[in-house]
């Protein structure tokens, strides 16, 4: 009986979802943005900075799949015009008929440009595409070096993405060696677009006590990707060799679910910037414990508030930070857990004993945010690339 009921709610939320879809699509407007989630993450965090662009009218953005949070749920709908896909996105016979819906919509723009992130709806959506319609294709990183990995689902589109936008060097290399691999000509190399994320910096190095017990900081998911375990791991080890550091676990973390040794705080998921920056300001240091990134967003939100990042050699970081600028360092990213959180232990101890070398790692973090701020392009970047009439949107106010 109640698998009858939620199938019969399931049929009217679908019914009322095809009213608004129809709604929205009978509008004109030229983005149409496919991201599979909302919830709280860097490349949502992206996500809503690239929406924000663009205006007059707001792009149309589809969520994919189902979201974990709703963390990023309000600034989403704030920057574009929201629907949240589900059954519609996920039932063969439903996804049949919005294929059909959307491209019939979309062709019929003449300035129609498809964009979207980590979705192999958008993928399944390509073909019924007219050849006039622009798909620029955004890809944060690598999932997992499998057959179902999204960058390898997305190979027979290849010839007809104009646009893969990366977000450095890594991925330029990583995206050689997949087309290599795969026979993929190499003159689809030529549509790769380097764009730097864009980076926080409030310009005013906050006051530290640098001599007192250390504070660390876990930012991020609770997912086996970003690997808390190795975080929770190192707290553990410090507080057996009775290290004065104290940890603050933010994320999606509940006190109930989560086993912490004393000398760590779960403060769990923060969405408001403001909140946030008060725990980067009281930080010290932060750890990035990942198995896998493309641009460690959390790195450089700490950097901007003099926190000193210790992180995993994943992505584009080892670019930005190292213990030869003085602004961070970086660990082998190792699998074994023990090994690993070893090596962050080693870290914080050469902090522990040298504070003054601690405060000239954080002003040169600062600093290096400072910089790569000033020379970033993020705004004019998407803007031209995403507007296949170049000059047409105005920055939002």
């Amino acid at each position: 009986m109640f698998k009858k009921f939620k199938r019969i709610a399931d049929n009217l939320t679908a019914l009322a979802k095809y009213f608004r879809i129809k709604t929205e699509l009978a509008k004109q407007r030229e983005l149409y943005f496919f991201f599979p989630s909302w919830s709280f993450g860097g490349a949502e965090r992206v996500h809503v900075d690239i929406m924000n662009l663009f205006n007059d009218p707001k792009p149309l953005c589809f969520i994919t799949d189902r979201s974990i949070t709703d963390g990023f749920k309000k600034e989403f709908q704030a920057a574009a015009d929201v629907i949240e896909l589900g059954r519609w996105a996920e039932k063969k016979e439903l996804k049949q008929q919005l294929y059909k819906m959307l491209a019939a919509s979309i062709n019929a723009q003449q300035h129609a440009v498809v964009s979207g992130w980590c979705s192999s709806f958008m993928y399944d959506l390509i073909p019924y595409l007219a050849p006039h319609v622009q798909i620029i294709d955004i890809m944060h990183n690598f999932k997992d070096d499998d057959d179902q990995a999204i960058e390898r689902y997305s190979l027979p589109h290849v010839p007809r993405i104009n646009k893969r936008i990366v977000v450095g060097n890594v991925l330029i290399q990583q995206f050689k060696d997949l087309y290599s691999i795969n026979h993929i000509p190499e003159q689809y190399l030529e549509r790769l677009t380097v764009i730097q994320n864009k980076i926080p910096f409030d310009g005013v190095f906050p006051e530290k006590n640098y001599e007192d017990t250390l504070q660390v900081l876990f930012v991020g998911r609770n997912s086996e990707e970003k690997r808390p375990n190795v975080f929770i791991r190192v707290a553990e080890i410090a507080h057996d060799l009775n290290l004065p550091i104290e940890f603050k676990l933010i994320g999606d973390f509940s006190p109930g679910d989560t086993i912490v040794p004393s000398n760590t705080k779960i403060v769990g998921p923060v969405h408001d910037k403001a909140i946030l920056n008060d725990h980067y300001k009281d930080a010290h240091l932060l750890l990035l414990t990942s198995r896998r990134e493309s641009w460690g967003l959390v790195v450089f939100e700490g950097m901007n508030m003099g926190v000193v990042p210790i992180s995993t050699d994943v992505g584009e970081l080892s670019n930005y930070i190292s213990r030869t600028k003085e602004n961070g360092i970086v660990v082998d990213n190792l699998h074994n857990v023990e090994d690993l959180a070893l090596q962050f232990i080693k870290e914080l101890e050469f902090f522990i004993s040298n504070r003054a070398h601690l405060k000239t790692f954080s002003i040169n973090a600062f600093n290096t945010v400072k910089q790569l701020y000033n020379n970033c392009d993020f705004d004019e970047s998407y803007r031209k690339i995403l507007s296949s009439r170049s000059g047409k949107y105005e920055k939002r106010i």
